[in-house]
């Protein structure tokens, strides 16, 4: 008889350890959730934001790839005509968007239209510079007029979506 009134304690005490535990870990998670702390996550949770995190970092380094004044000095030599500058530039900024292509999975259909109007802005903007140069212009002119038009631009396509990368990806670490 006493054996089984020490079982029944035992599993009475057992229980209200799990009720007790359960409870706590409610009113944590109450808690964290009116103070906007972030609630734990599951693995696969945990994993899928780090992908999106990835996804972010990814996009913000070809947007900062993509600023005109970061784009000459990658593909300049002094040998190169406007023309091979301008083709480089452009070869540069689609090769790196298919690079990049896969990741709109993990953004918001905004962001990653920010991401696509900048990459066809600025496409749009070297070859409206190249145009403007004779045929057999050097490519450092070319480099001069990018230069010139990113320091007088004011709000670049670049910008709004490097914004945007940005604020999104703030908002995921929350």
């Amino acid at each position: 008889m006493s054996q089984q009134l020490i079982y029944i304690l035992l599993g009475v005490i057992f229980l209200i350890f799990i009720v007790v535990t359960i409870r706590d870990w409610m009113v944590q998670r109450r808690r964290n959730q009116q103070t906007g702390h972030p609630v734990s996550r599951s693995g696969e949770q945990e994993e899928t934001l780090s992908l999106r995190l990835h996804a972010y970092e990814r996009l913000v380094v070809f947007m900062e790839r993509a600023r005109m004044e970061n784009l000459f000095h990658r593909v300049y030599e002094p040998e190169l005509t406007a023309a091979d500058v301008r083709r480089l530039i452009v070869h540069a900024i689609q090769s790196e968007y298919e690079y990049n292509l896969s990741q709109q999975i993990y953004v918001s259909a905004q962001a990653w239209e920010a991401v696509t109007n900048a990459k066809e802005q600025v496409v749009s903007q070297v070859n409206t510079l190249a145009d403007r140069l004779p045929r057999q212009a050097e490519g450092k002119a070319l480099g001069k007029l990018l230069l010139e038009w990113s320091l007088q631009e004011e709000e670049s396509p670049v910008h709004t979506a490097l914004q945007m990368l940005n604020a999104e990806a703030r908002g995921l670490m929350r």
